[in-house]
């Protein structure tokens, strides 16, 4: 049974194993690699590089590359990836190619999936076989569970660790319970708040369960030992997770004072991240119905149907009483509860953040499933004599439900959104949708692009995409610098669901561009997640599509190598497309307005509209001779302009006087 555990664990892991990382990731194999590299160079009091800590991540993810720097020492080529050979400065390295999350992520796996054969253990110890069965069962399959099992950021190890301390200190405070599993509790969850420092959310359900129990509310499985010997076991826990703390961070051995002050700081800082997306508008504090609806969509409806179930039971005296572990049953009610509500009273709100529950949930959820397969046994015995195998039948039945639940999101298991609920295509007006997933599949497409190795392109999460695409990746950063801005350089422009909701860079960039057709489009469960535009930049294909050829000189500087038009008839209150092709011969003034017009057959000009070169992004003066800039523009057409043919004129640069390049008809 534990083997088989394992296996799954580690298969669900690891399948398709360079697909859709998370956005985090390439942050974490980078901070890995700068813990070891630090390590080695002594360099204690800067082995902290983030406030969650994430120090079992670093471990993990920088012993991970460090592997993968040996490999490419001794055996150059294996990794399938240009890699310095000097030790040093492959630990350095700033961006990650997919093939280097490989081995990180399998040493992740490997752990994770210890994890899952130990909550199993420790929840049979608890709970019994039954129980334990059926958590590990949900557990396993979970879909947004599963995913952040799959990736190397702080929150896999967090849940991980922290509901095996849950678990451990619960057998501590039962009857007959020894010190060595409140150590082995205070362990476990100093691993977990060195990961993320958020495990500390437990304490105070922790505190309030060893006070119920000196009051003797649960006598009857944790006997009330004394405040003072309660006292004394809780300070020992305490300094447990503090030792565990310590021993694993070197830069709590020699600067403690730096790194509290760096936590504090960082904490308080995410704390007002602000930029959130939440019930169809931007904010910065989503408000308490975040989580009740989370809990809605990220939760499949195997373990909904069990949590909604053991609701039942806790309610219902006559059924409470036919538990055996009711007061860990409460206890870890408790504990779930807890969590959910201290996450609500915080500004920052993501939906990740209940995977530190989700353990907890799986075992509510297990209770009630069991009393449903009981409930369903009594009935059928009275056709069948079905009593002996009932429960494995049951057992067989949840395992594939979950699993024919999570087979469509595979390998995107957070794209999984409760069906029932709507799915993905109702949450996209509720949360923040996309960390990453689909991106890679728009860096796949562009990598089939002649010469890809000299396109640049400019994405949002791109340290995430430099990962797959083959060519070079320019920011599109929330933080709007003062100057040239990176995405004005770019062959290519991708943008990111997330990013839409949340209107970044700033409202204006995106307006821009949704006035064009995205060349690529990346659809996951009914949705688009990413999109792939033309950039400033014109590539010489670009040059081959244009719609409407030209060679006409603007004074000696500026030739228009042709438009493109979204429409050639187009009726009045509509908008005209014009995408201009300019190739630039010498260096321009700052001050450059293109003014586009209509002119009717009485020679009077009935529309216009003047804007600067790509609405003012890119700065005339500094465009290098020789470049081809693409360049979009509007054109309102008015609704009281009247059906007929029009000349369009562009005028611009040194000319005073508008040039007539073509015709466009207003329809009816």
């Amino acid at each position: 049974m534990l083997l088989v555990i394992f296996l799954i664990s580690l298969v669900s892991r690891t399948l398709a194993i360079t697909a859709s990382l998370n956005t985090d990731e390439g942050l974490w194999i980078y901070r890995g690699s700068q813990f070891i590299k630090r390590l080695f160079e002594g360099d204690l009091t800067h082995t902290i590089l983030k406030h969650h800590p994430g120090v079992p991540n670093m471990w993990l993810t920088g012993s991970g590359m460090l592997a993968n720097c040996w490999l490419n020492k001794f055996f150059g080529g294996f990794l399938g990836v240009d890699l310095p050979p000097d030790i040093g400065a492959c630990l350095n390295l700033e961006q990650f190619p997919i093939n280097l999350y490989i081995i990180p992520r399998l040493v992740q796996a490997v752990v994770t999936s210890a994890c899952m054969v130990c909550i199993y253990l420790l929840t049979r110890r608890l709970l019994g076989q039954a129980i334990a069965l059926c958590t590990i069962i949900l557990l396993l399959l979970e879909p947004f569970f599963l995913a952040y099992q799959r990736f190397i950021t702080t929150d896999a190890l967090q849940a991980d660790f922290a509901i095996l301390a849950v678990l451990l200190f619960l057998l501590y405070v039962r009857k007959g319970g020894k010190r060595k599993l409140l150590l082995a509790s205070g362990i476990f969850l100093g691993l977990a708040t060195a990961a993320k420092i958020t495990a500390l959310f437990l304490l105070p359900a922790i505190a309030i369960i060893i006070g119920l129990i000196e009051l003797g509310v649960w006598q009857e499985t944790f006997p009330p030992r004394g405040w003072k010997q309660q006292l004394r076991g809780f300070r020992l826990w305490l300094a447990t997770i503090l030792v565990t703390f310590i021993l694993i961070f070197p830069a709590m051995w020699v600067s403690p004072g730096y790194v509290l002050d760096r936590i504090r700081d960082g904490v308080l800082q995410e704390s007002d991240r602000g930029f959130l997306f939440f019930l169809g508008q931007l904010t910065h504090s989503p408000g308490i119905l975040f989580y009740p609806l989370v809990l809605v969509y990220r939760l499949s409806p195997i373990l909904q149907v069990g949590l909604i179930a053991t609701a039942i039971v806790l309610l219902i005296p006559k059924l409470r009483r036919r538990q055996k572990n009711m007061p860990a049953i409460a206890a870890i009610a408790l504990m779930a509860i807890w969590v959910i509500l201290i996450l609500s009273a915080s500004d920052n709100k993501i939906d990740r953040y209940i995977n530190l529950c989700l353990p907890m949930l799986a075992i509510l959820a297990a209770i009630g499933w069991l009393e449903i397969i009981a409930g369903v046994t009594r009935w059928l015995n009275k056709l069948f004599p079905l009593r002996e195998k009932s429960l494995q039948w049951g057992y067989l039945i949840i395992f594939a439900l979950q699993l024919v639940l999570l087979f469509p999101y595979h390998p995107y298991y957070l794209t999984y959104y409760n069906p029932l609920f709507g799915g993905a295509v109702a949450a996209q007006n509720i949360f923040m949708i996309g960390q990453g997933e689909g991106l890679e599949q728009a860096a796949q497409w562009l990598n089939q692009s002649p010469n890809v190795k000299e396109i640049k392109v400019a994405s949002w999460y791109s340290r995430y995409f430099s990962s797959y695409f083959y060519g070079q990746v320019l920011p599109v950063d929330k933080r709007i610098p003062s100057g040239v801005q990176p995405w004005t350089q770019a062959n290519r422009v991708v943008f990111y669901k997330n990013q839409l909701q949340r209107q970044l860079p700033e409202p204006k960039m995106l307006a821009y561009f949704a006035k064009q057709q995205p060349l690529y489009t990346v659809r996951l469960q009914n949705i688009d997640y990413a999109w792939v535009y033309p950039g400033p930049l014109a590539l010489v294909e670009d040059l081959k599509r244009i719609q409407f050829p030209l060679s006409l000189s603007f004074g000696e500087k500026v030739r228009l190598l042709g438009y493109d038009l979204n429409q050639t008839k187009i009726s009045a209150n509509d908008e005209l497309i014009v995408t201009f092709y300019w190739e630039f011969l010498a260096p321009l003034p700052g001050d450059i307005s293109i003014k586009i017009s209509l002119r009717d057959r009485q020679n009077h000009i009935s529309n216009f509209s003047s804007t600067p070169l790509i609405d003012g992004y890119v700065f005339p003066e500094n465009i290098t001779p020789g470049t081809v800039l693409r360049d979009v523009h509007k054109l309102k057409i008015s609704p009281s302009t009247s059906p007929q043919r029009y000349q369009l004129e562009v005028e611009g640069f040194s000319f005073k006087k508008g040039q007539v390049i073509g015709e466009v008809e207003v329809v009816k």
